[in-house]
């Protein structure tokens, strides 16, 4: 294929590329349309001027919104203080015991307590569905 020169940039271009790729130029002039389209056709579509607009608002008793300025927001900061930090001291007679385990109890039982309410519930959930079914089978046989 041929290469011909964008005459925009001077840029080397193949022959069947539309526009330059290094700055857009169009080789091919656009086609312009002449006739009108279908939505232009329709005589139910009005396009509105700003006038319009104003008065069919008026008319309703309404204004148009009118946007406040936009404020500036400034935040002061003030510096933040920040106070070292004092090493602790060992509190004498408690080096050698092991401190309390109460969270670790507490969190033990509260799954104990989830797990026999789950169990309960499933168990219920059981009961109706045995009870439920018993009785369809004893109204579907005719028995009653």
């Amino acid at each position: 294929m041929a290469d011909k020169i964008c005459p925009q940039c001077n840029e080397t271009v193949d022959e069947a590329k539309a526009f330059c790729p290094a700055c857009g130029y169009a080789f091919v002039e656009e086609e312009t349309r002449t006739d009108t389209s279908a939505y232009e056709q329709m005589d139910h579509t009005v396009q509105m001027g700003q006038t319009m607009y104003n008065n069919m608002l008026s008319d309703m008793g309404l204004k148009k919104a009118e946007v406040p300025a936009p404020e500036k927001r400034v935040e002061v900061l003030r510096p933040v203080v920040v106070q070292p930090a004092q090493p602790l001291q060992p509190v004498a007679g408690t080096q050698g015991q092991a401190p309390p385990q109460t969270a670790e109890k507490k969190s033990s039982k509260k799954i104990w307590i989830t797990t026999v309410v789950v169990a309960l519930a499933l168990l219920l959930i059981f009961a109706i569905a045995v009870i439920v079914v018993g009785l369809y089978l004893y109204f579907r046989s005719g028995r009653f």
